[in-house]
């Protein structure tokens, strides 16, 4: 196989809709939980609530890993092909999946930092 074919393979199994969708429903999922959990008061404060408990915060760098792996596991789930062959490969993609989730949550919070937004439950 020459390079070109490698490169075009590494394309269709790491860049395609399957993972785009992945972590963005991962993404959604952990947004959706933190907002659910995160009290704010009328001044948009944050006052309290589930997502601002030590345990929780401790463990929110894991969840789009632990989701995303969880989302592969799940048999109609849009895999691709190559993915498909064994639970271990699903596990693997999960946890790749997982990181393209997390590490789109801390792009887009540093573009929001940067603008000057203020970023609820991060208090």
């Amino acid at each position: 196989m020459n390079p070109a074919e490698q490169v075009d393979r590494f394309l269709d199994v790491f860049l395609n809709w399957q993972s785009v969708l992945m972590s963005f429903g991962v993404f959604v999922v952990v947004g959706l939980v933190r907002k659910i959990g995160t009290q704010v008061d009328g001044k948009g404060t944050v006052v309290g609530g589930f997502a601002q408990n030590k345990w929780f915060r401790m463990f929110l760098p894991l969840y789009p890993y632990a989701l995303a792996t969880l989302f592969c596991l799940i048999p109609k789930a849009p895999l691709p092909d190559v993915v498909k062959i064994s639970a271990f490969t699903k596990i693997l993609y999960g946890l790749y999946t997982g990181w393209l989730s997390a590490l789109s949550v801390q792009l887009i919070k540093g573009i929001l930092e940067k603008a000057g937004a203020k970023i609820p439950g991060d208090a």
